[in-house]
């Protein structure tokens, strides 16, 4: 197994090399295909219940930390949300959301959880603890259990308690209920309590090293204690809760900057990637292509590039609350159907058309009834095929086009949009390009397939600039006229963007609207005439 060095930087207190051998590292990779397993249920030491028990236990051992009313701090809880709306709701709330219940061994850290007594089309448990001062709404909801959480009790002018007796109260009701393990009491910088730092960083195919993963959420915790923070551009992140003993870690694909990434387009939460439970020091989680995450992590750093791209030449940002369907696809299509923008009076009006455009498109076949599951929670704008076999380049390359489109819609509209997602479903795709509407979707392509070369030509520069990365005579709508017009002197990439309007829709438009960008009329017609086969 070949060995080979990658230099990292940690940003916690001080800089320091890191030398790493991949075989080790592969290990580590947690290779979490399917679902999470739950084991054994555990009982639950922080109900009201076990928790008088414990004090009463002390008590009678003589300690004493002052007058504590053991009562209902929090509710453990479930939420069933049916849509994304009501998804929506519970995430404004800033509530800390599993999709498996937090009382019960995990035998085995997979992506998502599957309660077998709930139909996915119905909507999906999500488990958290809330205060008692909640305000539930309507949103389908269980209590499953009172709590009195130590860490969040108030005396409210009651007398004064220790931290130390709230702590050992923590321990004997971990003791009584069979979930005692010793804490971890090692001194690091100076204190026993710790905040858990590392990075998230994913195999990057093309350069052959690990690469910080940007803007995700690492979440952390420990029974009802939770913590979380967003990765920094290297992948770093740092806790702000401290814990003393060992915790969960999940990485949640959904970016500081906006935008989600789903594993399916049936999911019902975005994609996540459970890694286990580690030191309360903190973790690092490598993700290598043997890892359903890999995926994520890819698209999620094509999507941050691609915006940091726009910025650098003049484009409109894609939405910034995009959703984007990751795929474990290397084959078929990927496409930009801006479906929560575009579903009703504004484009798609009904199951079959959905079903039909996704087959046409990307060629994923589903059923009716899980079309109306999409509709309800996913509805997402963008739809990549991103396979591990398919390479860090390629996937970046899918992720960079497929934005293109996204900017495009920014500034075209819905109009526009549906007459691209019906010309694809009436002509089969791209058609031959004398449908009606054949010019919108000729237009699109065209500036899908240049903007994306342009972006690929930053990240990986090669000779020949983004001619490397264009087929300049693709299919009828001849991506490389963009290119010639962008050599032409007077002619910026963001002005030929500028053009993109809702009523640029045939050809003629085009090159009638390029030309106000230029003193140089001529030079785009020539542009136009280097290429024989328009429809």
């Amino acid at each position: 197994m070949a060995v080979f060095a990658v230099v990292l930087f940690l940003f916690s207190c001080e800089q320091q090399e890191i030398t790493v051998e991949q075989s080790n590292l592969e290990t580590e990779a947690t290779n979490r295909g399917g679902m999470i397993v739950l084991g054994k249920k555990l009982e639950n030491p922080y109900s009201v219940e076990n928790m008088k028990k414990a004090y009463d236990n002390l008590i009678v051992n003589g300690r004493s930390g002052g007058d504590i009313d053991i009562a209902t701090t929090h509710y453990y809880v479930r939420f069933l949300p049916k849509s994304n709306e009501e998804m929506q709701v519970l995430e404004a709330d800033s509530l800390y959301l599993f999709d498996y219940p937090l009382d019960y061994e995990i035998e085995g850290d997979g992506e998502n959880y599957v309660d077998p007594d709930v139909n996915i089309a119905e909507g999906k448990w999500f488990y958290t603890s809330v205060p008692i001062n909640y305000n539930f709404t309507n949103i389908k909801y269980e209590i499953i259990e009172d709590l009195f959480l130590p860490e969040e009790y108030v005396t409210n002018g009651r007398g004064s308690i220790s931290n130390e007796f709230l702590l050992e109260l923590e321990d004997e009701a971990l003791r009584i209920t069979g979930n005692y393990e010793e804490r971890d009491d090692a001194i690091l910088n100076g204190r026993a309590w710790e905040n858990p730092n590392g990075h998230v960083r994913v195999f990057d195919t093309e350069r052959n090293r690990l690469v910080g993963v940007e803007g995700v959420k690492v979440r952390t915790r420990r029974w009802f204690k939770y913590g979380n923070d967003y990765t920094d551009g290297n992948g770093f992140y740092y806790i702000t809760k401290r814990y003393k003993r060992d915790v969960h870690y999940t990485v949640f694909f959904k970016n500081v900057s906006g935008f989600k990434v789903w594993s399916t387009v049936i999911d019902l939460s975005v994609a996540s990637h459970h890694v286990g439970k580690h030191s309360k020091h903190g973790y690092d989680i490598n993700i290598f292509q043997n890892s359903r995450a890999w995926r994520f992590a890819t698209v999620n750093n094509g999507v941050v590039k691609y915006k940091a791209y726009c910025s650098q030449f003049g484009i409109n940002h894609p939405p910034s609350n995009l959703r984007i369907a990751a795929l474990d696809k290397a084959s078929g299509g990927s496409a930009t159907p801006m479906l929560r923008r575009t579903w009703g009076v504004f484009g798609f009006t009904s199951h079959s058309k959905v079903k039909a455009f996704l087959w046409k498109a990307n060629s994923i076949s589903i059923s009716l009834n899980l079309v109306a599951t999409l509709l309800k929670f996913t509805q997402p704008d963008i739809i990549i095929k991103a396979a591990s076999s398919r390479g860090t380049a390629t996937v970046l390359a899918t992720t960079f086009h497929e934005c293109a489109h996204a900017s495009h819609w920014t500034k075209a509209g819905n109009g526009y949009w549906v007459k691209y997602i019906n010309y694809i479903i009436t002509y089969n795709g791209y058609g031959n390009g004398t449908g009606n509407n054949a010019g919108v979707c000729g237009i699109g392509e065209m500036w899908g397939n240049y903007f994306g070369a342009v972006c690929m030509n930053r990240e990986f520069p090669r000779v020949g600039g983004s001619s490397a990365y264009l087929d300049e005579f693709e299919d009828w709508y001849n991506p490389g006229f963009l290119q010639d017009v962008d050599n032409i002197p007077d002619v910026s990439t963001a002005e030929i963007f500028s053009c993109l309007t809702s009523s640029t829709d045939t050809f003629d438009d085009l090159i009638n609207q390029l030309k106000t960008k230029t003193n140089n009329d001529a030079q785009v017609d020539n542009a136009f005439a280097n290429y024989t086969d328009w429809p």
